[in-house]
């Protein structure tokens, strides 16, 4: 069966670049703005997975976000790619501190080697965006941290129940050698 991969994203750029990722790999995915999407017309797309992609979290789009990530959770596996994965963990209770100290650049992410991390080296590098710092403390009791720099500040989680998964960095950067690997592993296929 061939994917359908649903790319929600807020009109920003980043989805394209993940979208041209993501057909790297032989699928083809199609984004979706959310502006445009609900419940009813992500039940006619029948998607056997949803990334979001925002521009900026939590997004101005937030209350749609939150309606959609209760809509699917558990439905369809969720993936939030940079901001879009700060978006989804704050319709799934992360909490974001007012601040935002982290500058956008190249971090080092060491993660926990399940999953979508499955078989990249424990420490790699990737193109983050503007974030706050955020930690485990962040997290509610349904999530838990994958990825994190190596002083701590939150750079992945997951779901512990359902098929979601959150990154804060961007796969499909130029800056993120390991990314297309990242994709491969998200959406089951290990090369």
């Amino acid at each position: 069966m061939t994917p359908t991969i649903i790319i929600l994203d807020d009109e920003s750029s980043v989805a394209f670049t993940v979208a041209h990722a993501i057909a790297a790999l032989g699928w083809n995915p199609v984004v979706c703005p959310l502006s445009l999407t609900d419940a009813t017309r992500l039940n006619e797309l029948a998607p056997t997975h949803i990334v979001l992609v925002t521009g900026q979290a939590p997004a101005v789009s937030q209350p749609v976000i939150d309606m959609l990530v209760a809509a699917r959770l558990g439905r369809t596996p969720l993936l939030g790619i940079g901001q879009g994965g700060l978006s989804l963990g704050v319709a799934l209770g992360l909490s974001v501190p007012p601040e935002r100290p982290v500058s956008p650049g190249l971090v080092e992410v060491c993660h926990d080697g399940c999953l979508a991390f499955g078989n990249l080296k424990y420490r790699f590098r990737a193109w983050v965006p503007r974030l706050p710092r955020l930690g485990s403390e962040n997290l509610p009791e349904a999530l838990e941290m994958t990825a994190a720099t190596p002083t701590g500040t939150l750079l992945g989680f997951r779901h512990r129940t359902h098929p979601c998964e959150g990154v804060l960095f961007h796969p499909e950067s130029s800056g993120t050698p390991d990314g297309l690997q990242w994709f491969a592993n998200a959406f089951g296929v290990r090369s």
